[in-house]
């Protein structure tokens, strides 16, 4: 009997040390942070092909160039470029689906971008936000440029830069995202390639 009182002492302190020393007292849940949009323009890409990734307007203001699909390694992405478009003056806009604000808090967009072959800062990449852009008349709409950190003259090519985290948290409604280059197809030092990846709006 002393025998089997020890055992039963020796089995209360070894579940009270499962039941108060668990591994998962040590475990952090990580912060679920849930997406609002994300894009990588993956689905049904065909390398150097017109983007129409679905829900986005690509869209020619100035001359005929347009963003492109492309896909280099596996990876894909959008692109536009002036080079050799024949056009002395180049507008190109990439525009998001629409994207309801009202949804979450403190809503936060990020995304990636890389030049190749830009000399001059008047071939331009702007991101901008519009929430009254119609779907159709892009001229029509009030866009508001926003502060995103964005290649330059100087990034090497074809190296996609963070944009940093963005704070869109005034923004109600919906609201449309913009990418939106200007350049040149007669003009060498205008003739460069902006490249958009990995866009995301999360709630922070």
């Amino acid at each position: 009997m002393k025998t089997n009182k020890t055992f039963a002492l020796l089995g209360f302190i070894f579940a009270f040390c499962l039941s108060g020393c668990s591994p998962e007292d040590d475990i952090t849940i990580p912060t679920f942070t849930p997406l609002l949009f994300a894009e990588d323009f993956a689905e049904g890409a065909v390398d150097n092909s017109i983007l129409n990734t679905t829900g986005w307007k690509n869209y020619a203001e100035t001359g005929t160039a347009l963003w492109k699909e492309q896909v280099y390694s596996g990876n894909a992405y959008a692109e536009f470029s002036s080079f050799q478009s024949g056009n002395a003056v180049n507008v190109a806009w990439l525009i998001s689906p629409k994207i309801n604000m009202d949804l979450k808090d403190k809503e936060t967009l990020v995304f990636q971008s890389s030049q190749s072959y830009v000399s001059a800062a008047a071939n331009k990449l702007e991101v901008l936000i519009s929430n009254n852009f119609d779907g159709t008349n892009v001229t029509a709409a009030t866009w508001t440029p926003i502060t995103a950190t964005l290649p330059t003259t100087t990034s090497p090519y074809f190296e996609f830069i963070k944009s940093g985290e963005i704070d869109l948290s005034q923004y109600t409604g919906n609201i449309s995202i913009a990418f939106k280059v200007t350049g040149s197809g007669t003009n060498t030092t205008l003739d460069g390639s902006y490249q958009i990846d990995d866009i995301r709006v999360f709630n922070k």
